[in-house]
This record gives C-alpha cells, structure tokens and sequence, in this order.
C-alpha cells in the first residue's frame, strides 16, 4: 500500500517554528527565574511594572514554565500534523494568559502575550483541516 506522505503547509511550518522559539525562550526564562528566584527579584522590579515581588514565588514561575513546556509540546504535535496539538497549544497559552490574573490582580493581565496569542491561535486554527 502505497501513502501519499502529508506536505506541512509553510504557514504552519513558519508558525511552529515562531513557536518553538518563543516557547523555549519562555521555558528557559522561567525555569531560570524559578531556579535562582531570589537573585532576580531585583531584575523583576527594575525592568518591570512590578513594585514588589512579595505576591511572587518560585512556584508561580515554575508553573509558567511547564505551561511554556506544554505549549512547546503541542506545537511539535501541530509540527507532525496532530490535531490535539493545537487543543495543547491553545489551553497553555490560555492558561499563560490568566496565570498571572489568577496569582496578582487584572493588573497583571499580559495584554502582548493575548495579542500574539490571538494571532497564533488564528493561525493555527486556519491549518486545523490539514491537521489529523
């Protein structure tokens, strides 16, 4: 039986991609800041709109990272054309949008990220039909 292998549309291709690299760039940031809290606690209140980080713990870094984790996870399954990669995709980078909400207060709703999650989420959901 001879199968016709499934060509990746480019737009996926240029959307996992741009995935694989925020997403890892999320995981490591997160996993860094989870792993040496103390030292960048400093670096949070300098280059952020946080006053304090007293709200802030390892645990809520360390959550973030194993959302950027799944998130990762469901564009290598979107990467191989499975359709429950995007569901993955979509319920971390929800989740990574209400963390913080959740945690702090609405001050902290990242509304960047809802943008580009907005965005990527369209994307993916324009490849839906080619994804089994």
């Amino acid at each position: 039986m001879n199968t016709i292998p499934v060509k990746r549309p480019p737009f996926l291709s240029a959307l996992c991609n741009l995935t694989f690299i925020g997403s890892s760039i999320g995981f490591l940031g997160y996993f860094l800041v989870s792993l040496f809290f103390e030292q960048s606690t400093e670096l949070i209140i300098k280059y952020s709109s946080w006053h304090t980080t007293e709200a802030l713990s390892p645990v809520y870094f360390t959550l973030l990272m194993a959302l950027y984790a799944l998130s990762l996870t469901g564009a290598i399954r979107m990467w191989k054309l499975h359709r429950d990669g995007f569901l993955l995709y979509t319920f971390a980078q929800l989740c990574i949008l209400f963390i913080p909400v959740i945690w702090a207060d609405w001050q902290a709703f990242p509304v960047t990220n809802a943008i580009f999650t907005l965005i990527f989420v369209g994307g993916y959901g324009l490849n839906l039909k080619r994804l089994k």
